[in-house]
């Protein structure tokens, strides 16, 4: 079972990694040697600060769940948590303007919504080791770390049809809103299942048991 779960860990952030970097070039790399996104084009403060910040929190999260990292180089694994809480704090907050002024209708709300929830899970998780509470602490910084992978997801995703899940959707307008929901939202509560629902199923099945009356 343990080496199932270590083939699943590892196949899983293979994947977010691949992904992650997939975005910076062909994304933050494309904006910053000239490509402007029409749905941006008039906001280049606020999409660059947007950009800077989630490739801080991209680049510095999978750092912070190596245990093997906060073991050995705790002071390491202290200093790319703080570059990660300002880069994800600058990505959530320019994300919150961007949500306002976007030309993409469609988008505002959702990236409204996604930005507040970076920034509170975010606060969250600073709130939580500043009060010495460290399972609270990561749980509360894999969600960010998932809410920040939401963006990589949303444009991604942007480019992949949904037709396999609910059909053609003929209306294009409507087509990019369900996009913008599904990979916003999706990652999110499969995040949560994971963090909450699956352990809590496992602990109940283990007190029940025999053994442990």
């Amino acid at each position: 079972m343990k080496i199932i779960e270590r083939l699943v860990f590892i196949i899983s952030w293979t994947i977010v990694i691949s992904l992650s970097l997939y975005f910076l070039i062909e994304n933050v790399g494309a904006y910053f040697t000239g490509y402007r996104s029409d749905s941006y084009s008039n906001n280049p403060i606020w999409v660059s600060s947007h950009l800077i910040g989630g490739t801080l929190a991209l680049l510095t999260g999978p750092i912070q769940f190596s245990k093997w990292m906060r073991n050995k180089y705790i002071n390491f694994h202290k200093l790319t948590g703080k570059i990660y809480i300002i880069g994800a704090f600058i990505t959530g907050l320019s994300a919150v303007r961007l949500s306002l002024i976007s030309s993409c209708v469609t988008c505002r709300v959702s990236l409204f919504i996604l930005a507040a929830l970076v920034l509170f899970t975010t606060f969250s998780a600073w709130w939580c080791v500043k009060n010495r509470n460290i399972k609270a602490h990561q749980q509360f910084m894999l969600r960010s770390y998932i809410c920040i992978l939401s963006f990589v997801a949303v444009r991604i995703g942007g480019i992949i049809p949904l037709d396999f899940l609910f059909g053609q959707i003929e209306d294009p307008t409507f087509s990019r809103t369900v996009n913008e929901y599904f990979f916003s939202f999706v990652p999110i509560i499969c995040g949560e299942i994971g963090i909450i629902w699956i352990p809590t199923l496992k602990n109940i099945k283990k007190s029940s048991s025999p053994t442990s009356r």
